[in-house]
């Protein structure tokens, strides 16, 4: 069980999506200690064990690390993870381009989220999500995947008290 952290997480991750963007999910809940959270992020050929120090900063201490398989989620959400494209007249309304006149629903933004995962290309607009945030009851862990979990609570208490002495 290796440890990765930040980029290198974020690299590896994305590697594996881009063989297949189809059937991942994101999950996302509240540690049981210390204020951190948990994830897990999984596809049809992997899972991984996340620990985040924080959601609200830009960028939060990431660790994780590969799992034996996917954990059994509780979740089941109509939309899967991943990235989509997003339709250049939809762009201006999405970010809040006040001289753009053109009225839409709900529904036509949630197109987006209904058409299909694609690995992005440079240069090009997606969204990216859903991130599902749920309580940790509804998320099970094997026996080797809570062992994995301990693994990077400890990891992450260490980092945090070597980069910020004052961490408790």
């Amino acid at each position: 069980m290796k440890v990765l952290e930040g980029e290198n997480l974020r690299r590896r991750i994305f590697r594996s999506y881009s063989k297949n963007p189809e059937g991942w999910s994101f999950v996302i809940s509240t540690s049981s200690k210390y204020g951190f959270y948990d994830a897990v992020v999984s596809g049809p050929h992997g899972a991984w064990v996340l620990k985040m120090d924080s959601l609200f900063k830009p960028s939060p201490i990431v660790l994780g690390s590969p799992t034996e398989s996917s954990p059994k989620s509780k979740h089941a959400g109509p939309f899967p993870y991943g990235y989509r494209k997003i339709p250049s007249e939809l762009i201006p309304e999405m970010l809040g381009d006040e001289g753009y006149q053109r009225d839409r629903t709900m529904a036509d933004l949630l197109s987006v989220l209904r058409s299909k995962t694609v690995v992005p290309e440079e240069g090009r607009s997606y969204a990216h999500g859903p991130f599902i945030f749920t309580s940790p009851e509804r998320v099970s862990l094997s026996e080797q995947q809570r062992e994995l979990d301990h693994k990077l609570t400890s990891e992450m208490r260490r980092l945090l008290s070597s980069r910020y002495p004052a961490y408790g």
